[in-house]
């Protein structure tokens, strides 16, 4: 009995361990640098330190579980409501009054040297082949999968239902349905944009889009690619 109870908690361990996979650029080119990960949603003034980059590629982060202290001035022309954060793609106002929390976008993973240098970012996907849609969405095609965005919200938020999008085409209006599943903690939160299902188009025209979107926070970091950019 003894063994078998050895044996099942290696066996979740070890699956444990393979669904939190270490997060790692492929073929990191700045080993010889000391490269932190910033982001930069108050500009390029007012970088936000989320963790650090290992001589190999793998990342380490650390997310502060605040903001930095921050000016009337800076809140006023970068804090949003969570309405335009997380719904702004809707044809219909989502949510209002007091749910209509402090938030903001964070943008792009970004790679900076010690000495202040801007040499790369980070795209966070679950296959590396929606990179051409996620940089021209207008001109690329896009895949079944996921793409991730790191938002902070100033309070707890929770959501769930449904919203759309109207797209005006040639052959009539098409529309893109929004599924949210949104459990947030205050502070940093990364949030999953899952393609389930993509409108074909004839691409003489213009390229397909993805029309249903599942929308879910992770609770930790995602299990997915890294990919960076440099410059």
């Amino acid at each position: 009995m003894k063994n078998v109870l050895l044996c099942i908690i290696s066996i979740l361990v070890f699956n444990f361990a393979q669904s939190q996979s270490q997060p790692k650029i492929e073929d990191y080119p700045f080993g010889s640098l000391d490269v932190d990960v910033m982001v930069l949603p108050f500009g390029m003034e007012q970088p936000i330190k989320i963790g650090s980059m290992s001589k190999s590629g793998d990342i380490k982060f650390d997310i502060p579980q605040e903001l930095p202290q921050l000016s009337k001035e800076t809140e006023d022309n970068f804090m949003n409501d969570v309405a335009y954060t997380l719904f702004d793609v809707c044809d219909i106002n989502m949510v209002s009054g007091n749910d209509n929390i402090k938030s903001v976008e964070t943008g792009a993973l970004s790679l900076w040297t010690k000495d202040k240098r801007y040499v790369g970012v980070i795209f966070t996907v679950s296959d590396e082949k929606l990179l051409p849609w996620i940089e021209d969405p207008g001109y690329n095609e896009p895949i079944l999968g996921s793409y991730f965005e790191l938002i902070y919200v100033a309070s707890p938020f929770n959501y769930k239902g449904e919203c759309t999008q109207t797209r005006m085409l040639d052959s009539g209006d098409a529309e893109i349905i929004f599924s949210y599943d949104l459990d947030l903690k205050a502070g940093f939160n990364f949030i999953e944009y899952k393609i389930d299902h993509i409108y074909k188009t004839d691409p003489n025209v213009m390229a397909s889009f993805p029309d249903k979107i599942s929308v879910t926070n992770v609770e930790a970091i995602p299990n997915s690619k890294w990919i960076g950019k440099y410059f």
